[in-house]
């Protein structure tokens, strides 16, 4: 009986982190993370962020974040992975020191008000269990969901063909 129990479980787990796993990301402005903003019952977070950080593809981007507001009530339990296409990346990256960089760009009290279940784990592997305001705060330090900034330069206009005119038309055909 209880392996019957188990596998509905895991049966159930799969399930739920097959529709989470469809979620689209929201990129920090400077494209180093990739927030995936979920609403779960199931602790299916660290798995869904594993799973993106072996797809995602991106010349900025670094860390996966996934962030769970259905687990906890008031909380946010969110997971961050390092993203397959950084690895290996001069200086490697560190999803702690990236977390902890984001907020001391706060000039408040967040570190202190995020508390000890902040950047919690390894270099490669972190997460945490913060209260929802100070994660919303901590999104709007890193800019999710803000356009980058464009290049300055005239990379936007149209290249213009300088190569010569075709006399060969179907209009100069015509012509007599």
């Amino acid at each position: 009986m209880k392996n019957q129990q188990l596998a509905e479980a895991g049966d159930e787990i799969n399930e739920e982190v097959e529709k989470r796993t469809h979620t689209p990301p929201k990129f920090s402005k400077d494209g180093k993370f990739a927030v995936l903003n979920i609403n779960s019952e199931a602790q299916v977070h660290p798995v869904i962020a594993t799973r993106w950080a072996s797809n995602l593809k991106s010349k900025a981007s670094e860390i996966v974040m996934v962030a769970n507001y259905g687990y906890l009530p008031g909380k946010v339990n969110f997971s961050c992975r390092i993203a397959r296409c950084a690895r290996g990346r001069d200086p490697l990256v560190n999803t702690i020191k990236s977390l902890k960089a984001v907020v001391d760009l706060d000039t408040t009290d967040l570190v202190q008000r995020l508390g000890e279940s902040f950047a919690r784990g390894y270099k490669e592997a972190s997460g945490g269990i913060v209260n929802t305001a100070e994660f919303e705060e901590l999104c709007t330090l890193m800019k999710e969901g803000e356009k980058p900034d464009k290049p300055k330069g005239d990379w936007h206009k149209k290249k213009v063909d300088k190569s010569p005119q075709k006399k060969n038309t179907l209009k100069n055909y015509f012509k007599s």
